[in-house]
């Protein structure tokens, strides 16, 4: 018997007995469909921290900032009481000093009352450098930012935020006129586009920057380690050149880096990636029980099968046909069953997959995607076919070894 003919065999039988078929295949549906959604929606997780992080300036980014305590070799922690903090000058060197980076910035934020006119809100005040911009992907939207004159002389300017723009001048032109932050006088210079709220850039609207050697004079005064590194390394494979480049540039100006923490964005990316994978395996797992409940109920059917046509088996092999061909065509029934099952099972797992994101976007008010890639699809597809192998050869075998005597007498 060809392949073919045994396909049509095959199909004339399942058509046969519609509902049973359904009812047999649902256990793989249900399996693949399960597998093929969680694997779509637990990949979005990557993805959308790799989006996140391009809102708030990229996967690139490296952090650097004084540490608070130090661990010991015994596990305790204790108060770091080395002298040396981060400066401003601190900054022009790095960026000399570290070719693995694009740009390098220095910020530091507190809250503070804001106020203009009879309107008042305690808002995230920043103190930044004219790089500002570009580490965090954040630009005007009208007026100019930061430069460095404005840095060098100290002056009172200040950028606001589109909700601040919209709260405290009620979307008037707001450039040239002045806010207080506590009782120091500002004069507003522009204007930043409107950032959105996601989980990375929760309040960013609401922010009013000034230059950070400003912020230094006028609401720091003598206390020491309040300033940041915000840095960019040129891609994201050369993060960890660039960690160690600003480590080095540390040691020279500082003495020694381990007093100082440098956090990156790729340290994310990695424990999110790593969850996300352990999660996926996790429900992958509970979902393959459904595969394998789907697997026992196709050797169940094609075994009731074989029992109902045993007549007919015999009759075959009484005309010439073969063991390998009835074989074949048990086999074939078990394959195809499966194997609608699996295409079933992936279109209603993509569908679920898109549904959920669409949820969780909603939940999380941030845009969840699930990707349905074609190598989780293939997977799925190669798994309902050789579920459709295993399970079905026991029934095939059994049906190829009837002897056409024993299966005509079979009432």
């Amino acid at each position: 018997m060809q392949i073919t003919q045994g396909v049509s065999v095959g199909l004339a039988a399942l058509r046969r007995n519609k509902l049973r078929s359904v009812l047999t295949t649902l256990g793989i549906i249900i399996g693949i469909a399960a597998v093929v959604a969680v694997v779509s929606v637990g990949g979005g997780a990557e993805h959308l921290m790799l989006a996140e992080l391009e809102r708030i300036g990229g996967a690139g980014m490296i952090v650097c900032f004084r540490k608070e305590a130090i661990r010991r070799e015994d596990g305790s922690y204790i108060e770091n009481k080395h002298p040396e903090y981060i400066e401003y000058a601190d900054l022009a060197f790095i960026v000399d000093n570290c070719p693995s980076l694009k740009l390098a910035t220095a910020q530091s934020g507190m809250n503070r009352p804001v106020s203009h006119k009879h309107v008042n809100q305690s808002l995230n005040v920043q103190g930044v450098t004219p790089f500002y911009q570009e580490a965090n992907n954040w630009y005007i939207q009208f007026g100019r930012f930061i430069t460095e004159n404005d840095i060098e002389r100290r002056d009172p300017v200040c950028v606001i935020g589109s909700e601040v723009h919209k709260d405290l001048f009620q979307m008037r032109d707001p450039i040239g006129l002045e806010l207080r932050i506590g009782q120091e006088r500002f004069t507003v210079i522009g204007v930043m586009e409107e950032k959105g709220n996601s989980m990375a850039s929760e309040g960013w609207d609401n922010r009013v920057i000034i230059p950070l050697t400003t912020l230094g004079i006028r609401f720091i005064g003598r206390y020491k380690g309040w300033i940041h590194l915000f840095c960019q390394a040129e891609s994201y494979d050369k993060v960890e050149q660039a960690v160690a480049e600003i480590k080095v540039a540390m040691r020279q100006l500082h003495g020694d880096e381990k007093y100082f923490e440098f956090f990156t964005a790729k340290q994310i990316i990695k424990q999110v990636g790593n969850v996300s994978r352990i999660v996926q395996v996790l429900l992958g797992g509970v979902a393959s029980v459904a595969l394998f409940v789907g697997g026992i109920g196709i050797m169940n059917i094609m075994l009731v099968s074989v029992t109902e046509r045993t007549r007919e088996i015999g009759l075959r092999k009484a005309i010439g046909a073969r063991r390998r061909d009835i074989l074949t065509q048990f086999l074939i029934e078990a394959i195809v069953l499966s194997v609608c099952g699996g295409l079933i099972g992936i279109f209603i797992g993509s569908s679920l997959a898109s549904i959920s994101g669409l949820i969780i976007s909603k939940l999380m008010k941030a845009s969840w995607p699930a990707i349905v890639s074609i190598e989780a699809a293939l997977i799925a597809f190669s798994v309902s076919a050789l579920i459709g192998i295993f399970f079905g050869l026991y029934p095939a075998n059994k049906a190829a070894g009837l002897t056409p005597t024993e299966a005509l007498r079979h009432e």
